[in-house]
């Protein structure tokens, strides 16, 4: 019984030993790119509530069509090609929820996104936001 257990055990773990290198992003050969950016929010009645400067980078998996927030996958990408990357990005903390949709322009490196914020607290309603700016490569 415990050596059919332990065969069993070792059918299931192996391939995902064998395959645990098979995706791992060698980053060093992406492009890096820093996207600065203006954020304007909105509250629920459309009045502006802040504008802040901001900025992310990221690597681009030309590849694998691929990109990273840093070195954080983003999953859900909508169109990936010579001309744009399109992909929505979704965040939760401990008071909302942000549902963002990001069109990096690489003909032109324009930077625009949207996004709708759902509060966890019904008083403060929804909100959303636009952003623009621009997209440069940069080295590491």
């Amino acid at each position: 019984m415990k050596r059919s257990f332990l065969l069993l055990i070792s059918l299931i773990l192996f391939p995902v030993i064998a395959l645990a290198d098979a995706f791992v992003p060698e980053f060093d050969k992406m492009q890096f790119i820093r996207c600065d950016y203006e954020e304007t929010l909105y509250n629920s009645d459309n009045s502006v509530a802040s504008v802040s400067k901001r900025h992310r980078f990221y690597n681009l998996d030309d590849e694998f069509s691929k990109i990273y927030l840093q070195k954080e996958p983003i999953d859900y990408i909508t169109r990936y090609d010579d001309d744009a990357i399109e992909f929505n990005i979704q965040s939760m903390d401990d008071e909302r929820m942000i549902a963002t949709h990001v069109k990096i322009d690489r003909t032109n490196g324009n930077y625009t996104a949207v996004s709708e914020i759902e509060y966890d607290n019904p008083a403060f309603g929804s909100a959303r936001s636009t952003a623009s700016g621009v997209c440069m490569v940069r080295t590491k």
